[in-house]
């Protein structure tokens, strides 16, 4: 029995062993407190730039986002009087029609009584001359 055991005990060490030098090649691990804690003050360190870098950024955007606003307000307020001058146009434009329109009326109305006015005198001679004509005979 004992010879099982020191066969089995050789064969474990001659395992161990041979996984040793199949896997030893790999660097063995380490606890890294000391880096742990290096890159931990290093990161605590940069922080604040990060935090100023951050903060610089977001006082631009905001200094933007304002400007952009006081843009808005600007183009708000042109929009406003350009409704209001094509309101103004429009009402001009529409008086103007109605102007063109009235003097159209009136000019039509003038022709056509200057047109009746000579109707009726061409026709009062043409009358005249048949009146003279019929009276003749």
């Amino acid at each position: 029995m004992k010879q099982y055991r020191n066969r089995g005990l050789s064969l474990l060490i001659l395992v161990l062993l041979g996984g040793g030098l199949l896997f030893g090649s790999a660097k063995p691990a380490q606890a890294g407190y000391w880096n742990d804690l290096v890159n931990g003050v290093k990161e605590l360190s940069q922080l604040p730039s990060e935090v100023n870098e951050l903060k610089e950024n977001y006082d631009a955007t905001l200094d933007k986002l304002e400007e952009t606003q006081g843009e808005l307000e600007s183009f708000r307020q042109q929009n406003e009087e350009l409704m209001e001058r094509n309101r103004e146009l429009a009402a001009t434009v529409s008086s103007l029609s109605e102007a063109q329109q009235i003097r159209d009326a009136n000019t039509q109305r003038t022709r056509l009584l200057l047109l009746t006015g000579l109707a009726l005198f061409i026709g009062y001679f043409i009358i005249l001359r048949i009146v003279r004509l019929v009276l003749r005979r």
